[in-house]
């Protein structure tokens, strides 16, 4: 996922169009204030993916492992 970054000034001046390349074109965006990154917006079908898989439980090769 390719992830373009953008000013909080740009993100206020440009919320919509960088909505719709979230959205739309699936692009990532890092949030930067004074040359620091604040956060990452990302498609929510992504998200939406990651909270899936964190929220699985462990399988049971991952158990054989802890146990030995």
């Amino acid at each position: 996922m390719e992830t373009r970054t953008y000013t909080t000034i740009d993100l206020r001046k440009q919320m919509g169009e960088i909505l719709d390349r979230t959205r739309i074109a699936g692009e990532a965006a890092a949030i930067t204030r004074k040359g620091k990154t604040l956060a990452y917006l990302v498609p929510a079908e992504w998200f939406e993916r990651q909270q899936l898989v964190a929220e699985q439980p462990a399988t049971d090769s991952d158990s054989a492992q802890d146990a030995a």
